[in-house]
């Protein structure tokens, strides 16, 4: 009898349990999903890095040769005829070369005596597939550390075979066996993966990661000499012992570990940040939908209190009375937690699939673990049978004698001090409106919690909203230019062409910058700051890129010294471009040249911007500035759909928690309201003192969780480019907040809406039948 009690009140209030079941879903589907999506890429990619020796560390290191290094007459006969980076020595003598890293690699062991150091080699190519430009990096096959892991088919036996990514391959409908033109034709023997690479970058333009667009490349030595590419040269290291981060050496750029590399190091961070991410969501959501159950079950047991001190009185005892209550409601939560963790395990596929998307590696077919199934599912079960039986447990506790009597008014709690204080001179129609909303410090608590959640989440998507097209392509949307070339060589400059110079060897605070040297007059590639001003260049000033100013919190008007070719300059910083895609400093062509030529010339350039694809005789490197920004268009798609996942499951918490709290309120002043009605107020002042209250402090609460959330973003920023030199263009319009409170705005009255329909069908007598009882 009282099981069929009971259930009949709980089956009265569908709607309520509706909308918590959505939030205990939402808690073991995200717990489930999130975990075993990572899941199915931890297992492999642990064996795969195992197996393939993945590096410890890496060395990144001057291509060029050292003051040090040219009192080797043989580099220093090299050196004399312009040959000093270490892909002229390499191609002009190997023998020489290989004496040069070979040094470089005793000193570095010298240091780190139980560390063993090997080159990596690769070259980076651009070709054309589809009549798209597509970008291809070639490592040269190792012999100890980042070994090739062949997925499908085989290495390369011979030298017309190459090996590619997977996942490359599909996206451009490529089988084993095919041939494709990577300047010259190749047949593709194998899918491969290389540790030291498990995010595609090729470059200091961090996202920069079209899975169909780009790809890593394998071949063999003779192909992957005679294959004309920018080659480029660093030291990897293993070891068991603590890695030596700050060798003083001065060939040695940085030492990294492999969890602060982001393009090897990324993936140990996703897997860990993930796991915790999984289970901080769940337990979050999940003690929303605790706290509001309890509060549902507390509303119940105060509404029927006269019925259970009854039951009291002719001998019922506490447990018999509240195991109904308990039991429904755990078989309840039960029941949403097991359709939250099928969900979940239906969904983790396709989220590995993102994850593999993006992060070059292995995957296996996602297994469930009871381990998960007991921590989605029943981890939220004992939490909500602690809570529901403490608060159950408490109101069966009063005698039958209290249960009966009528309530004493509850004294008020601090909140509701602080707003009457507030409101001291208000109305009495005022103070009532305002007061009654924070009657209850565990519905408030729990109603500004969601309204939190949601606007960070909101607020961090409507910051991301181009901040990922700032950093692939930068300054390529405002660039007049339609081809970038670099060459070895001194071709003549033709029409619709305009030369510059880099050099990717200068220093700021110890930190590696690339110098480059533009054309006063140059109109391909103008260089303008955030607000959209076009900067000048000058000869005796500075222009830095954003990213490198944000990273070293650079200022207009500040001097900064330049360490160039074992010299010191000093240069007032007149402008800061709005350029993400590196750290840049750009100076006069005209300068650059003269200072890398010891005053010799100042006409040097090693590329050119052009309206026309220039000849491919006399550029090795050809870029389309077009081919490069269709390459950001997988990434930003990517951001696209994060953005509305977090709006979305944004929008659905605070949607639901919403319409919980405003539909107690509702049911649990059924007297108040009809009373209200009897002493003459309207329906729409009614709902105006019971229900917009809320909408009040719904504004207060998103327009106090803006800040906090620009803190949160901002702790990330931090971290984000000290662990990884990786800077975040969030930018915050002052629109936001008009977007967001409107967010908020639209939710509150879509939540509302059935609460406030509640509120007009309430009778006049209620109130007469509330006395008369």
């Amino acid at each position: 009898m009282l099981y069929k009690n009971v259930w009949k009140t709980l089956s009265k209030k569908w709607m309520q349990l509706l909308a918590i079941a959505i939030i205990i879903v939402m808690s073991s589907l995200t717990y489930t999903m999130m975990f075993y999506g990572i899941s199915g890429i931890e297992v492999p990619t642990e064996e795969y890095l195992e197996e393939s020796n993945q590096e410890d560390f890496a060395i990144e290191m001057l291509n060029r040769v050292t003051e040090e290094e040219l009192r080797d007459p043989d580099i220093a006969t090299l050196a004399g005829t312009g040959m000093f980076t270490l892909a002229d020595i390499k191609q002009t003598d190997e023998d020489v070369f290989n004496r040069l890293i070979a040094s470089r690699i005793d000193a570095v062991e010298r240091e780190m005596p139980e560390a063993t150091i090997e080159l990596r080699d690769f070259k980076t190519i651009t070709y054309t597939l589809g009549d798209a430009e597509h970008r291809g990096l070639i490592l040269k096959e190792s012999d100890t550390i980042n070994r090739s892991y062949v997925e499908a088919g085989s290495r390369p036996n011979t030298n017309d075979e190459v090996a590619l990514n997977k996942k490359y391959a599909e996206e451009n409908g490529i089988e084993i066996g095919d041939t494709i033109d990577l300047g010259r034709p190749f047949t593709v023997s194998g899918f491969v993966l290389f540790p030291d690479y498990t995010l595609p970058l090729f470059d200091d333009n961090f996202f920069n990661l079209d899975p169909g667009s780009q790809t890593l490349l394998l071949m063999t030595d003779e192909s992957f000499e005679s294959t004309v590419g920018q080659e480029s040269f660093r030291l990897s290291g293993v070891t068991e012992q603590t890695v030596v981060t700050d060798l003083e050496l001065p060939f040695v750029v940085s030492v990294m570990e492999t969890e602060n590399i982001i393009r090897s190091g990324a993936i140990y961070s996703e897997i860990s940040s993930g796991k915790a991410m999984a289970l901080g969501l769940s337990l979050f959501i999940v003690s929303i939908a605790v706290i509001i159950v309890a509060i549902l079950i507390s509303n119940m047991l105060e509404a029927e209190r006269g019925q259970i001190g009854l039951l009291k009185a002719i001998g019922y005892n506490r447990r018999q009375i509240a195991a109904p209550y308990l039991v429904l409601i755990l078989i309840f939560a039960f029941f949403m937690l097991i359709i939250g963790y099928f969900l979940g395990l239906y969904f983790a596929d396709p989220l590995k699939q993102l994850y593999l998307d993006f992060y070059l590696l292995p995957s296996i077919t996602i297994a469930q673990s009871p381990l998960v199934f007991l921590t989605a599912v029943f981890a939220p079960l004992l939490f909500f049978a602690l809570v529901a039986g403490a608060v159950i447990y408490k109101i069966m506790g009063e005698s039958a004698l209290a249960l009966l009597s009528p309530r004493d008014n509850v004294s008020l709690n601090r909140l509701s001090r602080f707003v009457s204080r507030l409101l001291k001179r208000a109305s009495g129609k005022t103070k009532f409106k305002y007061l009654y909303a924070v009657k209850s410090t565990g519905s408030f608590l729990i109603f500004f919690l969601g309204i939190l959640f949601s606007t960070i989440l909101i607020v961090f998507a409507l910051m991301m909203n181009g901040a990922v097209d700032r950093m692939t392509v930068g300054g390529l949307n405002e660039a007049v230019y339609e081809y970038e070339a670099y060459t070895d060589g001194s071709p003549p400059i033709e029409d619709g062409q305009e030369p510059f110079l880099t050099y990717p060897f200068a220093f700021v605070e110890e930190k590696l910058i690339t110098l480059k040297g533009l054309d006063i007059d140059n109109t391909l590639f103008p260089l303008r700051n955030e607000e959209g001003d076009t900067l000048t260049l000058e000869p005796d000033g500075l222009i830095v890129s954003s990213s490198l100013a944000l990273k070293l919190g650079l200022e207009v008007g500040q001097d900064i010294d330049i360490e160039l070719n074992e010299e010191t300059l000093t240069y007032p910083i007149t402008g800061i471009a709005d350029e993400f895609s590196g750290d840049f400093a750009y100076l006069p062509r005209t300068t650059l040249s003269e200072l890398l030529s010891d005053g010799m010339t100042d006409d040097l350039f090693n590329g050119i911007y052009a309206m026309e694809r220039p000849d491919d005789s006399d550029y090795t490197t050809i870029l389309s500035r077009q081919g490069l920004i269709e390459q950001s268009e997988s990434i930003n798609q990517y951001m696209n759909f994060m953005m509305n996942v977090l709006i979305g499951g944004a929008s659905l918490i605070a949607f639901s928690i919403l319409f919980v709290l405003t539909a107690l309120t509702v049911e649990k002043n059924y007297y108040v309201i009809s009373l209200l009605k009897v002493m003459g107020y309207q329906k729409r002042e009614v709902r105006s003192m019971i229900l917009n209250s809320y909408f009040i402090y719904a504004l207060v609460s998103a327009l106090l969780s803006i800040p906090i959330a620009l803190l949160t973003l901002r702790v990330i920023i931090v971290v984000f480019a000290e662990d990884y030199g990786l800077v975040l263009p969030l930018e915050f319009e002052w629109i936001y907040i008009v977007y967001t409170l409107g967010a908020v705005v639209l939710l509150f009255f879509l939540s509302t809406f059935i609460s406030r329909r509640k509120i007009d069908q309430i009778p006049l007598q209620e109130v007469l039948k509330t006395y008369q009882e």
